[in-house]
């Protein structure tokens, strides 16, 4: 299902703009010396890399590998079946050095988008059980737990994100069809002569927002992301926006 958008309607708002850099291990510490040589300053998350949306002014914030094992662990996997897995993530407030453009792989910006229709129960389905979807998705994606499952309703209930009647398992297609939808553009909008695919649920129905906000999957494409409860609560991205997710297409493979 596609609509038109003009342009005029689609502005991003410049005081909220982030540059996400992915280096490779190998790279990581020369690159994080000269940055610190150049009056930077890089701290690592300790939770989740949603965090590293956290940069401001001067102070970068970086993922290790590691991160993608922890809290998030599940959401995870899409990092390690993905072609970054094994980088750090960076997120810098500014864009680095030229001498770094090869690793700046994507920018986010805040955005006044706002989707004119979003997909029914049966066509939340229909993602899902799409080819796309179900060839790329890690295995390990799919198999939530009931430990997990107490820990998030309790998270998001206790910071608002959702309602009394809000569980993992009233949520998980929606989860599901969130991704699938950056797998098989059906439902997107035209920015620039480009169909861009976008989140299909509000945001208590996003998971893993970190998936496209970092430019796992569908490296190649312009994303409309909204985020989900947890990048809410660990970063400082809002509820109720879009963030528009803008691809360098150098490194990017699809």
């Amino acid at each position: 299902m596609v609509y038109n958008q003009s342009i005029r309607e689609m502005k991003n708002s410049s005081e909220y703009k982030k540059y996400i850099y992915w280096i490779a291990s190998n790279d990581f510490t020369s690159f994080k010396n000269d940055l610190e040589s150049n009056n930077f300053e890089l701290r690592p998350v300790k939770k989740t890399s949603c965090e590293t949306l956290k940069a401001k002014k001067n102070i970068i914030r970086y993922a290790s590998p590691e991160i993608f094992n922890g809290l998030c662990k599940r959401q995870g996997s899409w990092y390690r079946e993905s072609n970054k897995a094994g980088k750090y993530l960076v997120v810098s407030n500014e864009k680095l050095l030229n001498k770094y453009d090869s690793f700046l792989d994507t920018t986010l910006s805040e955005s006044d988008f706002s989707p004119q229709t979003l997909p029914d129960k049966s066509e939340i389905k229909k993602l899902i059980n799409s080819e796309e979807y179900q060839s790329q998705r890690p295995n390990e994606w799919e198999k939530k737990t009931f430990k997990e499952a107490i820990m998030v309703r309790a998270l998001f209930t206790l910071t608002g994100a959702w309602g009394l009647r809000d569980s993992l398992r009233k949520q998980w297609n929606n989860h599901r069809a969130n991704h699938a939808n950056f797998l098989n553009h059906e439902f997107t909008t035209t920015i620039d002569g480009e169909e861009v695919p976008y989140s299909v649920t509000n945001n208590n129905g996003v998971c893993s927002s970190c998936v496209e906000f970092f430019n796992i999957i569908d490296q190649k494409s312009r994303k409309m992301v909204r985020s989900c409860p947890g990048a809410v609560h660990f970063s400082n991205v809002k509820m109720e926006k879009y963030y528009d997710i803008q691809p360098m297409n150098t490194n990017s493979n699809p």
